[in-house]
């Protein structure tokens, strides 16, 4: 398991919410332009330290960080539009939601919502981490 794959692995999960949900999702570094009007998904992706677990060089290494899927909308529709979408987010998220050799490890929660000019963004924090060797 790399970060990378970790990485490939959480926007493949995202990417299918996205499908079943009928939401467009933009991702870090590629070209997006959100819609006119409607719900839109905003992915960040935030790995963190690596805390090794063994002596050896080769002893195990806990490996965990954190994506943010951010339900985002145009204002003036307010905030049961994104907290309805946050409530799937943390559905299809759940503790225990494995991908690439990790796991999520506690429930996704919602932080405070972010209000500008051209949109209202709910983030959901889903965090994870797992354990790989040498």
């Amino acid at each position: 398991m790399s970060d990378t794959a970790i990485y490939d692995a959480f926007a493949g999960l995202a990417g299918a919410f996205a499908t079943a949900t009928g939401f467009p999702c933009s991702y870090p570094g590629l070209g997006f332009t959100p819609p006119a009007q409607g719900a839109w998904l905003e992915l960040q992706w935030f790995p963190n330290q690596t805390q090794n677990y063994g002596m050896g060089d080769d002893g195990p290494s806990l490996l965990q960080g954190f994506g943010q899927l951010s339900a985002c909308y145009r204002p003036g529709a307010g905030i049961i539009v994104g907290a309805k979408i946050t409530d799937q987010i943390i559905s299809a998220f759940a503790k225990g939601t494995a991908f690439s050799g990790v796991r999520v490890y506690r429930k996704p929660w919602t932080s405070s919502i972010i209000q500008d000019p051209e949109r209202i963004m709910h983030p959901v924090t889903i965090p994870w981490r797992g354990f790989v060797s040498g």
